[in-house]
C-alpha cells in the first residue's frame, strides 16, 4: 500500500501528507517490523485513544456549570474526531481508488476549454485547502497559547491526569506537553476529516461540468455521424464512471458525516446554552461564539457542495439535448433517449443512509441544536 501512497497526488497531496504525519498510512500498512509503525501506534494511543478517555474521566466533576459544559463540549468533539479519523484510516485504500478513477476522468479532457476548466478546478481546491490550513493553524494557536500566559497553572483542556500537576512542576510540564501534542494531532485529524468531503464533492461537480461540455458540443464540428455516435458512447461511459466515483465516495464519507452531523448539533446546542445562560465575562462569550461559528463552518461547506453535486447531475439531463442530436443518425437518437432516462436517476447522497447531505440538513442541524439548547436550559432550571 505505501508504494501506492508515495505516488504524487494531483488533488489530495496535502491530505496524504497529513495522514503520513498522523501515522494513518503506517497503521493501515501494518508493517509490524518498522519503527514508523510502532511510532504511529504510540502516537495514536496517547492522543486518539487517551485524550477522549482523560476528558471523559473528568466529565461533570467541576463545581461551576460553565466548566462542566466546556468539558462536555471538548470531550464530545475529541471523541468525534477520534472516531472519524479511525474510520477514514480504514478506508485509505478506497481513497486511493477514488484518485485513480478521477485520473481516468481527467484524461478525457481533450479540448482547451476543458483543460482550462480542469486547471480552474485544481486552483479552487488549492485555495480551499489553504483556507482550511490557516483556519486550523489559528485553532491550534488560540487553544494552546492562553494557558501558557496565565499566572496560575492551568491546562488548555479541563481533563483528568494521573499525577498532581498543580503541585509538581515536572508533572505540569508533562501534562501541558501531552495536551499540546494532543491538540495539534486532533486538530490535524479534524483537518483531514473535514477537508476530504468538500474536496471530493468539488471534483465530482467539476467532472459533471466537463461531461456537460463534452455532451453539448457533439454534432457541431465536422465529424461524421459515426464519429458522433462514438463520442456519445464515450460520454455514456463517463457518466457511469462519475456515478461509480460518487458511490465509492459515499462508502468512504457516509458514516463519518453522520457522526459529525449528530455531534455538531449537540455541541452547538451545548455551547449556545452556555453562551446565553452561563457566560458572564467577554472572554467566555467570545470563546463560545467562536466555537459555535467554527462548528457551523465544519458542516456548511459539506452541505453546500453536496447540494451542488445533486444540481450538477441534474444538469446532465438537459446537456444531452444541447447537442446537435436532430441532425444525427437514428442510432444516435435512440442512444440519446436511453441516456436521457439514465440521467434522470440522481445519485443517493445520505449520511449513514439516514441524513441527506444537503443545505436542508444544515438548517435541520441548526434547529436540532436550538432544541438541545432549550432542553438543557429546562433541565438546568429544575
Amino acid at each position: 500500500m505505501s508504494t501506492i501512497f508515495n505516488k504524487k497526488s494531483v488533488y489530495f497531496g496535502v491530505l496524504w501528507s497529513a495522514y503520513y504525519a498522523l501515522g494513518g498510512v503506517d497503521l493501515y500498512d501494518g508493517n509490524y517490523g518498522t519503527i514508523r509503525y510502532w511510532a504511529a501506534v504510540l502516537l495514536n494511543v496517547l492522543v486518539t485513544l487517551c485524550l477522549p478517555l482523560m476528558l471523559f474521566m473528568s466529565m461533570f466533576s467541576f463545581d461551576l456549570p460553565l466548566d462542566n459544559l466546556i468539558n462536555f463540549n471538548i470531550t464530545l468533539t475529541s471523541a468525534c474526531a477520534s472516531v472519524k479519523f479511525v474510520v477514514y484510516v480504514t478506508q485509505l485504500k478506497k481513497i486511493v481508488e477514488i484518485e485513480q478513477r478521477v485520473a481516468q476522468l481527467d484524461r478525457r479532457a481533450d479540448t482547451d476549454e476543458q483543460r482550462s476548466y480542469k486547471a480552474e478546478m485544481a486552483r479552487k481546491l488549492v485555495i480551499m485547502s489553504t483556507v482550511y490550513k490557516y483556519i486550523y493553524c489559528c485553532a491550534i494557536l488560540t487553544t494552546c497559547a492562553p494557558p501558557l500566559f496565565q499566572k496560575e497553572r492551568s491546562l488548555p483542556f479541563p481533563a483528568w491526569f494521573p499525577t498532581d500537576w498543580t503541585s509538581s512542576l515536572t508533572s505540569y510540564i508533562i501534562a501541558v506537553s501531552h495536551q499540546i501534542l494532543s491538540i495539534v494531532v486532533q486538530v490535524l485529524q479534524n483537518f483531514v476529516d473535514d477537508l476530504f468531503p468538500p474536496m471530493i464533492f468539488v471534483i465530482i461537480v467539476g467532472q459533471c461540468e466537463l461531461l456537460i461540455q463534452r455532451l453539448s458540443s457533439i454534432g457541431y464540428d465536422q465529424s461524421d455521424q459515426r464519429a458522433n455516435e462514438w463520442k456519445l458512447i464515450e460520454c455514456i461511459r463517463d457518466h457511469q464512471k462519475i456515478f461509480e466515483l460518487h458511490e465509492l465516495t459515499m462508502e468512504v464519507i457516509s458514516w463519518p458525516l453522520l457522526v459529525q452531523f449528530v455531534v455538531i448539533s449537540i455541541d452547538v446546542g451545548t455551547a449556545l446554552c452556555a453562551l446565553i445562560f452561563y457566560a458572564e465575562n467577554m472572554n467566555d462569550k467570545v470563546y463560545f461564539s467562536s466555537f459555535i461559528f467554527a462548528l457551523g463552518m465544519q458542516i456548511f461547506p459539506i452541505c453546500y457542495f453536496g447540494t451542488m453535486v445533486g444540481y450538477s447531475f441534474g444538469r446532465l439531463h438537459y446537456a444531452v439535448y444541447s447537442s446537435n442530436w436532430v441532425d444525427q443518425s437514428m442510432s444516435y437518437r435512440k442512444s440519446v433517449l436511453i441516456f436521457v432516462e439514465r440521467t434522470r436517476r440522481l445519485p443517493k447522497q445520505m449520511a449513514g443512509n439516514f441524513v441527506p447531505i444537503a443545505l436542508t440538513t444544515f438548517l435541520a442541524n441548526c434547529k436540532a441544536a436550538y432544541s438541545f439548547c432549550t432542553l438543557l436550559a429546562d433541565s438546568g432550571s429544575k
